[in-house]
């Protein structure tokens, strides 16, 4: 895995990739999709999702939707890693503010 930019990835089919999320002052509360298919969590605290690249072209898109509540701090966040299994990372896969307008992540997995 190639790292573009925080959201783009260079990847390859049947690459295995690990997302890890911290959460800085926020339980975690969050969701993750790859293509609109759940992605389930493999461990918490930190929160850890593992999937495969399954497409031979194109892209695949993950979504990560983070929530916040009136109670947690305004400088609280979550920051995102990612690796992948043919090499490359770990990855700073850019963060989720409190205060951003929007608490949603949108990662490209870009194949050749």
């Amino acid at each position: 895995m190639q790292q573009v930019d925080s959201d783009t990835y260079n990847v390859i089919q049947s690459e295995d990739i690990t997302l890890t999320v911290v959460a800085h002052t926020v339980n975690e509360d969050l969701a993750v999709s790859l293509d609109g298919a759940t992605v389930p969590k493999t461990s918490s605290r930190p929160a850890v999702y593992k999937f495969s690249i399954t497409k031979a072209a194109d892209s695949q898109f993950l979504v990560i939707a983070c929530h916040f509540t009136a109670a947690d701090a305004d400088n609280a966040f979550y920051q995102f890693t990612l690796e992948g299994s043919k090499g490359g990372g770990p990855f700073n896969g850019g963060s989720v503010r409190k205060a951003d307008s929007d608490w949603d992540s949108v990662k490209e997995f870009r194949l050749p």
